[in-house]
């Protein structure tokens, strides 16, 4: 299986100062990973023997990045995660790998290991999985998912960003057979901060506060942080009041 699947986790310079954390809480949560890890970025490199380092000399832009190291790999599928997922409890690889191995034996195209939106069809599964129906919006979400390599190359268009990729390529996975399947809301495969750690260039400091508590330092030099109330008021608009608070609060308590 680790012959056959890779990990990428496609990044670039600006966001190095989110290696650490994301390598550090990957190896502390997944100790036994059976998966080669390849760190995409332009020239910087993670100094670990664990991470191999795919150095691309010149942006072509995440597509093109990304197909470039697909044809280096030459890999049957791949685990997508981006250096901002914080892992944040322990991997069951014994369960990843079952249903890596049924998404290959049955010729699915995609699984979604975390985030929403929820799978809106039913799939007959022993994990708990549901199907993503072909007109479904985000149904290439770029949260953490296996895909099948040929699936993958069939939907990475040049000059494209991750963000064209979630909108226009999701229209464009209609027209795939293979099956697009997703774990539900609340029920990850790889579970991790929030949904992000960065946020349109900015630290979120929910994800700050989560490291720290992990006893890891966070680098904030060479990147902005939100503010919190901003952020706060705005989940207000979309979540009840109180359990917004109670969340928020929970968050700036100290660690035990």
């Amino acid at each position: 299986m680790s012959s056959q699947t890779h990990i990428i986790v496609p990044s670039c310079d600006a966001y190095s100062d989110a290696w650490t954390p994301f390598f550090q809480l990957l190896f502390r949560y997944w100790p036994d990973c059976p998966y080669p890890i390849h760190l995409v970025s332009i020239n910087e490199t993670f100094d670990d023997p664990r991470v191999h380092n795919t150095s691309l000399g010149k942006d072509r832009g995440w597509a093109s990045n990304l197909r470039h190291v697909l044809d280096e790999l030459n890999c049957q599928s791949i685990i997508y995660l981006q250096e901002d997922y914080f892992l944040k409890s322990p991997m069951d690889t014994a369960r990843l790998e079952s249903v890596i191995s049924y998404a290959q034996e049955i010729g699915a195209g995609y699984v979604r290991l975390a985030g929403a939106p929820n799978p809106d069809l039913p799939h007959e599964n022993p994990f708990g999985l549901g199907e993503i129906s072909r007109h479904a919006e985000y149904r290439c979400s770029l949260q953490a998912a296996w895909w099948s390599a040929e699936t993958l190359l069939k939907l990475l268009v040049d000059g494209e960003t991750g963000w064209d990729m979630e909108l226009i390529g999701s229209g464009r996975s209609a027209e795939l057979s293979e099956p697009f399947l997703a774990t539900p809301v609340g029920s990850p495969l790889i579970d991790y901060y929030a949904d992000t750690g960065i946020l349109k260039g900015k630290w979120l400091p929910g994800a700050i506060r989560f490291c720290r508590r992990e006893g890891i330092e966070v680098d904030t030099s060479r990147r902005g942080t939100h503010a919190e109330w901003p952020l706060l008021l705005k989940r207000l608009r979309k979540t009840p009041p109180v359990s917004t608070v109670r969340s928020w609060l929970k968050g700036r308590r100290p660690a035990a």
